[in-house]
């Protein structure tokens, strides 16, 4: 700026040199025609010559001054200079100080201002169940038009402006929110991340960086297969649409990169828009709604396969034989507790709904028992010593704690069984009747002490039962095969849902 001014003042002092040079000729030619007006041209002729030559003498050297001036100034400052354009001081000094006088923050720029939105999503941090909500990190632009900082008049030699936070607190803005976040915050690293530039015709656009967490909509019914989706809506908090309208931008919303959470993904996303009715008229509302499915691979892990462990260990204790009921005790106790607390390892992380889950009919629920053919067989047997009917087809314990429990109450019936077992036979005990004689086995035994006893020979074709589901002829039937079953029917009605809502 140095430089310039000593540019600009050279080329003033050459200017009035030859003003002073043309008014001293035209002094001294008046003088002569008063003097003698009838004298020869002649007589003057030399020094007007000589007049000129100083005059072209003082033009070449203010020439050779300034390309010597400018010779020393940056190339850029050369090239506006030789432009003529206004630079962004001349431009920002006119714009805080000379239109400041006239500007008026609180006043519509125009009778409607048309304000473009558009959303850039950086980042999704967490999606929680527990407290159904989302927090996402996005850049949020603006664009709008206010005549009142045009500055085209004044030639500008760049195409646009940017300020700062501090520029942006004395300019009129449409106050725009996100009226359905439950909170919000400017990222401030290490300053206010908001941008703001202005454009020649008073076009304006501005961009913050913020980081807010919006309520999510969630239906467990068919967790962990399940998708959430999240919303934002925005709008501005003090104009109505009369005032202010306000429109997606194209594209209305960009992500920077694929959005994958431990336990989601971020599978669409869509916007809307519509008027909102309030007590002083209609607002525009812009909303954005993200869908996130959740990934089921740790469930898979920590949940359904141990299930398949657990059920399996146990049928072990119908192999052992009816004496083994410690053994037997401790797998079946032992498998409804492992059972018992990986679900709750599961769930307490998920809010207290009151509607059944996916997780609970894998876990609890099965259909109708089959008419509690399996359970009333040794009690009914035991009892009226008559054969047990036929089993009912129909339904089967299919979830995995009723297989748990259906081996806890056959073992608890071989007990029951085992009572008096190993203690000096009485007239009671040892009565058979007719209908009770065809369950004992021919002995091979000469020996009628080594014969086995009639509790023990039921006990063992209640192990024979239950390994097979069905009576021994009916292989078809196993438990595994009627395990298998049921998981296919499970998994082909949840995963069926969860494919018919995917995008």
């Amino acid at each position: 700026r140095l430089r310039v001014g000593r540019l600009r003042a050279c080329t003033t002092a050459a200017t009035s040199s030859t003003s002073n040079i043309d008014a001293t000729i035209t002094r001294r030619t008046q003088y002569q025609d008063r003097q003698d007006p009838g004298d020869d041209l002649t007589a003057t002729a030399p020094r007007t010559i000589a007049m000129l030559s100083t005059l072209f003498l003082l033009l070449y050297a203010t020439r050779e001054t300034v390309h010597a001036l400018t010779a020393e100034i940056s190339p850029t400052v050369s090239y506006l200079l030789d432009k003529g354009c206004a630079n962004d001081t001349e431009i920002i000094d006119h714009l805080l100080f000379e239109s400041a006088l006239y500007y008026n923050k609180h006043k519509l720029p125009s009778p409607q201002v048309d304000v473009r939105i558009e959303m850039w999503v950086q980042e999704v941090s967490s999606v929680s169940e527990l407290t159904q909500d989302f927090e996402i990190d996005l850049y949020m632009n603006e664009y709008w038009t206010d005549p009142g900082l045009a500055y085209d008049i004044l030639n500008p030699c760049q195409g646009n402006l940017s300020f700062d936070w501090a520029v942006m607190q004395n300019i009129w803005t449409p106050n725009t929110c996100f009226i359905n976040s439950k909170k919000a915050q400017l990222h401030s690293s290490p300053f206010t991340n908001v941008f703001l530039m202005v454009f020649p015709n008073g076009s304006v656009w501005s961009n913050w960086r913020i980081k807010s967490t919006g309520p999510c909509v969630m239906d467990l019914t068919k967790f962990p297969m399940d998708s959430i989706e999240c919303s934002l809506t925005f709008e501005s908090f003090n104009y109505n649409k009369d005032e202010v309208f306000m429109r997606w931008g194209d594209p209305p919303l960009t992500i920077f990169k694929p959005i994958e959470l431990p336990d989601f993904t971020m599978t669409n996303f869509s916007t809307s828009n519509k008027f909102q009715l309030y007590a002083a008229g209609y607002w525009s509302e812009l909303n954005v709604n993200f869908l996130f499915r959740r990934r089921s691979g740790w469930y898979l892990l920590q949940g359904y396969i141990p299930t398949y462990m657990t059920v399996f260990i146990s049928w072990i204790p119908f192999y052992l034989g009816p004496k083994a009921i410690p053994a037997r005790t401790m797998i079946g106790v032992n498998a409804l507790l492992a059972l018992t607390f990986q679900f709750g390892n599961i769930i307490r992380n998920l809010p207290r709904v009151s509607y059944i889950k996916a997780i609970d009919v894998w876990i609890f629920f099965s259909p109708p028992l089959y008419s509690s053919t399996s359970f009333s067989t040794p009690l009914q047997l035991f009892i009226t010593s008559t054969p047990p009917p036929p089993p009912n087809f129909h339904s089967f314990p299919f979830s995995g704690i009723c297989f748990v429990f259906a081996s806890l109450f056959e073992l608890a019936t071989i007990g029951f069984l085992m009572r008096n077992e190993g203690k000096p036979a009485t007239k009671s005990t040892t009565r058979i009747t007719k209908n009770s004689a065809r369950w004992q086995q021919p002995s091979i035994c000469k020996n009628d002490n080594q014969r086995k006893s009639k509790n023990i020979l039921y006990c063992e074709r209640l192990d024979n039962t239950s390994r097979l589901m069905f009576p021994e002829n009916s292989l078809i039937f196993k438990i595994t095969v009627v395990f298998t079953f049921y998981n296919f029917i499970y998994w082909f009605v949840y995963m069926k849902q969860a494919w018919d809502q995917a995008p």
